[in-house]
């Protein structure tokens, strides 16, 4: 497996361990600075559906309410990732759809965000597009063992099951690969909306049991 797919798929997975198991490859350390960006109001909270919510998100410390809001934000970023992956050209352009939407998920302060699109928008240029694979959804993100740190603050562990395609500008598949992995996620409670902060590696060793192979 090469190297560059591996970085590429950390970052669209919530690790920074490889693409299967048994690769010990690490993507590159993200030193990028986050650019400030907009935060949604406690009063009027923009879901993926395009509905609005008007009540301030849960606390950590109510942690069945916060684990499943923690679920939904996490299903979110999955879907953000594969709208960009899709063509990850648009990484590249800060206005784009994608990108603000991916971004929203994100503290201010996060380096994570924008690391991630710089690694996707060099698979754009580099003509790498990617698609879901058998498994009909490019990664799939589980929530698991959350453990607050007061109410605005939050750890928790992800596993997801990855299923991916890299095509050519053609549509031609020159590479794919799936398989399990696992983060540790900081997340905080701002304003009263929950964001992700920080993405760690976490061993996969942790995760259930994989179902059937990609």
């Amino acid at each position: 497996m090469m190297r560059r797919s591996t970085a590429v798929l950390l970052a669209a997975v919530l690790a920074l361990g490889a693409c299967s198991g048994d690769d010990a490859d690490a993507g590159p350390t993200n030193t990028t600075t986050s650019e400030p960006r907009e935060t949604p109001s406690t009063t009027s909270t923009t879901r993926a559906n395009g509905a609005a919510t008007s009540t301030t998100q849960p606390p950590a410390t109510d942690t069945e309410a916060a684990a499943t809001v923690l679920q939904d934000l996490i299903s979110r970023y999955d879907a953000a990732v594969a709208a960009i992956l899709a063509d990850p050209r648009v990484a590249a352009d800060p206005a784009s759809r994608e990108v603000q939407s991916y971004l929203s998920l994100f503290s201010e302060n996060s380096a994570f965000a924008d690391g991630a699109l710089a690694n996707w928008a060099n698979e754009g240029a580099a003509g790498r597009f990617y698609r879901p694979g058998p498994r009909g959804q490019l990664t799939s993100s589980t929530v698991i063992d959350l453990t607050p740190a007061g109410d605005d603050e939050a750890t928790f562990d992800i596993c997801a099951e990855n299923s991916m395609e890299i095509t050519d500008a053609a549509g031609n598949v020159v590479e794919s690969f799936g398989g399990q992995t696992a983060a540790s996620v900081v997340a905080a409670r701002i304003d009263g909306v929950w964001q992700i902060r920080d993405l760690t590696q976490a061993p996969a060793s942790g995760c259930p049991e994989r179902g059937a192979d990609q």
